[in-house]
């Protein structure tokens, strides 16, 4: 390791990724993807439709949605469902499902990249 150089710790950047992707979704949709209630940015959630790492950052698969429908009614999936073939077509559920079925291991410079990209 050259003197003054530091690794990059995956854990930090994945939080810091996580944070300016969360951000960008927020801020990118104006109403809760699963019940169209308005809220600002900073109330909305970015929530998932299928919890896997290599998910995360998939702009399919993560969207503005209200507390309500995250939290209390556990991401609102059916609407959740409904809302992602109207969006993305028929057969998203079935990619998205594929895709979340690969095992991902972060590296620095990917998670570099979707921070640069969204901030």
């Amino acid at each position: 390791m050259a003197k003054g150089k530091k690794y990059k710790s995956i854990t930090k950047l994945r939080k810091k990724a996580w944070k300016v992707f969360s951000k960008y979704i927020r801020r990118k949709e104006k109403e809760c993807f699963t019940c169209g209630v308005i809220k600002d940015w900073r109330e909305m959630h970015a929530g998932h439709f299928i919890h896997k790492d290599c998910l995360d950052f998939d702009e399919r698969n993560v969207h503005a949605q209200c507390k309500r429908c995250n939290c209390f009614l556990s991401g609102n999936l059916i609407n959740y469902a409904i809302k992602l073939e109207k969006v993305y077509g028929q057969g998203i559920i079935q990619e998205l499902k594929r895709q979340g079925d690969k095992i991902k291991k972060w590296k620095v410079a990917e998670l570099e990249e979707i921070i640069e990209k969204y901030i």
